[in-house]
């Protein structure tokens, strides 16, 4: 039996066996029909024997057959308006691709910023953890990446221990920042947005851009600092000037052959710029004025212009459908499957019975529990998808908090 066959087997295999098993005291039937539809996704999730979004589907079908919800029920999750807010999000960062913006700010950033190999190192993680607030982080890390190793390549350093240091310290610090930086900004990584959707459909509570970046960016700027002197101490690096001219001259190699900044990339800058002001006043000031915007409605409206302004290039818009076309749109069914499970938990419920069998954990040390929890979505994270982990444990740690009588927000952040 080969792998892909096992992994094909292990959801419809877990999906059964737990509507066989006795109907525990105190849950509901539709509660333990929700359990095996979610033992079923996450197998699949987990194992991957088809794409992940097409398991994200799952629901769509399991939740009307099984009797636990209507399809008319749960089909307007997967168009829940947090979605909506990614997909623009998702066109801001094609087009800030398809114009080379990323690499003009992350070129700039490091030349400035880097006068010695540990500041070259720090330069580099500033820029990925820049750019990955506005780009998912895989994308930064695949634009970041060659960059970083043609600098690295580029030292010639007679002490072999001092250059493979410099190396291993440039590329991992790359990897780092580039998940660092997504945690700052709302649509900086996906598993945000599974968090934001999540709280807003269980608990009511709405999280502004502004709300996120007041907390996010203090705490990216905290990682980021803290990854940086652990890299540097671990791999010791002179400050060797003859190292630092090289790496700055392929820096700046690299910028005069982007040549001078381009009317798209001004353009873009504007309307971006536009955007993310209008998000960090929107909920201080005029959200209060117009109470059906938000977000989503300032981040749509910046992705319509985005292929209405011209670019200033024979006629072109700054975003083309061609090039829309290819953001990650699995993503937006991940999202869907997720909230879709979630209502089942809800509904059905799943949630309150698995809330009054955790009430006894109250007893226990709530840093051990927090310790325990986050040793668990780590390994899990390890063997699936950070999307699908986030998707699976948002609905155990949110009645696990509430079993225990500490803030929801504590678990699932």
């Amino acid at each position: 039996m080969n792998r892909r066959l096992i992994a094909l087997l292990s959801g419809p295999t877990l999906f059964l066996l737990i509507l066989l098993i006795p109907l525990p005291e105190g849950m509901p039937a539709a509660a333990k029909t929700t359990a095996a539809i979610t033992a079923w996704v996450a197998a699949w999730w987990i194992a991957e024997p088809v794409n992940l979004a097409v398991t994200s589907l799952l629901p769509l079908v399991l939740f009307p057959l099984c009797g636990v919800a209507p399809l008319k029920a749960i089909s307007g999750k997967y168009g829940d308006e947090i979605i909506f807010l990614f997909i623009a999000g998702f066109f801001f960062g094609k087009t800030i691709e398809r114009w080379n913006l990323h690499r003009r700010i992350a070129l700039s950033m490091v030349y400035w910023l880097g006068s010695n190999p540990a500041r070259m190192v720090l330069g580099f993680m500033v820029a990925s953890a820049f750019i990955s607030m506005w780009i998912t982080n895989t994308a930064t890390a695949v634009m970041m990446t060659p960059v970083a190793i043609a600098v690295a390549a580029s030292t010639t350093s007679s002490d072999d221990a001092h250059h493979l240091n410099f190396q291993k310290a440039l590329l991992l610090g790359v990897g780092y920042a580039c998940s660092i930086g997504g945690l700052a900004t709302l649509i900086g990584t996906p598993t945000n947005a599974i968090f934001l959707s999540y709280v807003k459909e269980k608990f009511g509570t709405q999280v502004s851009f502004w709300q996120w970046f007041l907390f996010g960016l203090p705490f990216a700027t905290t990682l980021l600092l803290a990854c940086w002197v652990l890299l540097i101490r671990l791999f010791p690096l002179k400050k060797n000037t003859a190292d630092a001219h090289e790496t700055r001259a392929t820096v700046r190699s690299e910028l005069a052959l982007l040549g001078k900044i381009t009317a798209p990339e001004r353009r873009l800058i504007w309307l971006f710029g536009t955007v993310i002001l209008a998000w960090i006043t929107g909920s201080l000031l005029w959200y209060k004025w117009l109470p059906n915007s938000n977000d989503t409605v300032v981040a749509v409206t910046g992705a319509i212009l985005l292929f209405l302004v011209p670019s200033g290039e024979e006629q072109k818009p700054l975003l083309d459908w061609d090039t829309a076309i290819r953001i990650p749109w699995g993503i937006v069914l991940l999202f869907g499957g997720g909230l879709t499970i979630s209502k089942g938990f809800d509904d059905s419920g799943l949630a309150a019975w698995m809330g009054a069998q955790m009430h006894g954990l109250n007893t226990l040390s709530h840093v051990a529990i927090l310790f325990t929890v986050l040793s668990v979505v780590v390994l899990l994270s390890e063997v699936a998808s950070n999307i699908a982990t986030a998707s699976m444990m948002m609905n155990v740690l949110a009645t696990l908090a509430i079993g225990i009588h500490v803030h929801p927000f504590g678990l699932l952040l």
